[in-house]
């Protein structure tokens, strides 16, 4: 089924970003893709994951999460952003937790890497310890955060999620996993 979804916003590429000419689909790779038309050109739309930071934003034993503007509203996950050009992925998550929560933060760890299938994405996920400070939301991007104690946090099955999962059990800690099915079920009315 994702690959169907895939194909379908693929297919809505008609033309070649590089030289106009209408793109064809061909089989590359072993996979159907979006190919110039072209002779001349060798253009060709490969649809690689997007690399995406996340943050485990924490002081001592509580964790910081955030929930984004739309999300439901009983939804929150990690400091997460795109990594940009001309940064290392280190520097890339602590600007996130800097735009994201106004505070500086510490690189701990590598905590992992992750894929996102649902948004063609790939996570690269660090441990992030927060310095001092008031917590100052981006209103252009967050709608509110909680700080969880450490040994009160459940992960979820999916992309950062499995980061949290990972990060606890290096700290010896285990914790129950929600189900999307179970937070549907508890969203307030």
């Amino acid at each position: 089924m994702m690959l169907d979804v895939l194909m379908s916003v693929i297919e809505e590429l008609k033309y070649c970003p590089v030289c106009k000419t209408s793109l064809l689909k061909e089989e590359i790779g072993g996979e159907p893709r979006m190919a110039c038309g072209s002779k001349t050109c060798s253009y060709v739309y490969w649809n690689n994951p997007t690399p995406v930071l996340a943050a485990i934003a924490h002081r001592e034993n509580e964790v910081v999460l955030v929930q984004g503007i739309g999300w439901p509203e009983h939804w929150f996950s990690l400091v997460t952003g795109f990594h940009e050009a001309g940064e290392s992925a280190e520097e890339g998550i602590l600007r996130e937790v800097k735009e994201e929560l106004g505070l500086d933060g510490e690189i701990g760890s590598l905590v992992g890497v992750y894929s996102y299938f649902q948004m063609n994405q790939i996570i690269i996920a660090y441990e992030v310890l927060l310095g001092k400070g008031e917590i100052k939301l981006d209103a252009s991007e967050l709608v509110d955060y909680k700080v969880v104690p450490t040994d009160k946090i459940k992960t979820w099955p999916s992309g950062t999620g499995y980061a949290v999962r990972d990060w606890l059990q290096g700290r010896g800690r285990e914790s129950e996993e929600i189900s999307f099915d179970r937070l549907k079920k508890n969203k307030p009315q």
